[in-house]
């Protein structure tokens, strides 16, 4: 058994610490953690998040809070990869590096932290990126965008809004990441490779609608500074290949997101709708708004 770290609320000095649920005394939250589970982060972690929830906390909203964090990770490097540099499957902690998809992850995560306790970080962080919330092994992490969604929606922390704003049916059987084992090598793990299945399965059972990129423009009215907006793949078994948060800039929506092009987050220059149809790789938007 790895010996058990004892670790203060913001005394996280070290790159990899181990808590146990059975019999822990650790302060870290250890309810929705599986024995052996791991954080991996660095003590830059800990005070990043300190100096970003006083933006946080300065806002009334969850909406409000979740902008003024990501606006606050304006030009923090892109890095692709973030949650696969270790063997084995821990919570990773990365303020410093972000991908598109931990730059909104940990933006929500920590406007979720409204009492400003890293504990409570830590505990959303795994909620929003783990099905219901465990940390078992590869297959448990969240993959695909659209069930971080679904996951999320059922949370009550957003609704996808697509389907009302006239959005038509998004008809795929998702596979992708299950087909390509040379691309994933953990899921020759049988277990991972059953679990993220089971996930596919949970995905493409669900009813999902998308805007088509040549009518963004006539939708942009609709959507809101700070709602999440998923951008859907043109390969035949993947559903979103990219995402960020609506922002407003002279009256139009544009796109605030980590960025592999650019190299870190910024905010687009075009207006939403011209930003889509420059991508060649999307297909479209989802629109999600949280809700507080």
């Amino acid at each position: 058994m790895k010996q058990l770290k004892r670790i203060g609320l913001f005394g996280l000095l070290l790159p990899c610490l181990w808590f146990f649920q059975s019999g822990s005394t650790s302060s870290l939250p250890d309810q929705h953690t599986l024995p052996g589970a791991e954080i991996c982060m660095t003590d830059k972690d800990s005070v990043a998040f300190l100096n970003k929830q006083k933006i946080a906390q300065a806002e009334a909203t969850l909406n409000a809070r979740t902008l003024a964090v990501a606006k606050s990770f304006l030009g923090t490097p892109y890095v692709h990869g973030c949650l696969d540099r270790h063997a084995e499957e821990c919570l990773t902690v990365n303020l410093g590096e972000l991908d598109c998809w931990t730059f909104m992850e940990n933006s929500l995560a920590i406007a979720l932290a409204k009492d400003g306790n890293f504990q409570t970080y830590l505990q959303q962080l795994q909620e929003l990126r783990y099905w219901g919330g465990y940390v078992n092994g590869y297959g448990s992490r969240i993959h695909y965008f659209s069930g971080w969604l679904l996951q999320n929606e059922k949370r009550g922390l957003l609704k996808d809004l697509t389907r009302e704003m006239g959005g038509s049916p998004y008809k795929k059987e998702i596979g992708y990441i299950s087909a390509r084992p040379a691309k994933y090598p953990k899921i020759k793990n049988p277990d991972n490779l059953r679990a993220l299945k089971s996930a596919e399965k949970r995905i493409n059972a669900h009813n999902w609608y998308y805007i088509p990129q040549e009518q963004v423009a006539q939708m942009e009215h609709l959507i809101q500074e700070g709602d999440i907006i998923s951008l859907t793949a043109w390969k035949k078994d993947l559903d979103i290949s990219h995402q960020g948060f609506a922002v407003k800039i002279n009256g139009r929506i544009h796109l605030m997101h980590a960025s592999s092009l650019n190299k870190k987050v910024i905010i687009s220059k075009q207006p939403l709708p011209a930003y889509i149809l420059s991508q060649p790789g999307q297909t479209g938007i989802m629109v999600a708004r949280l809700v507080d």
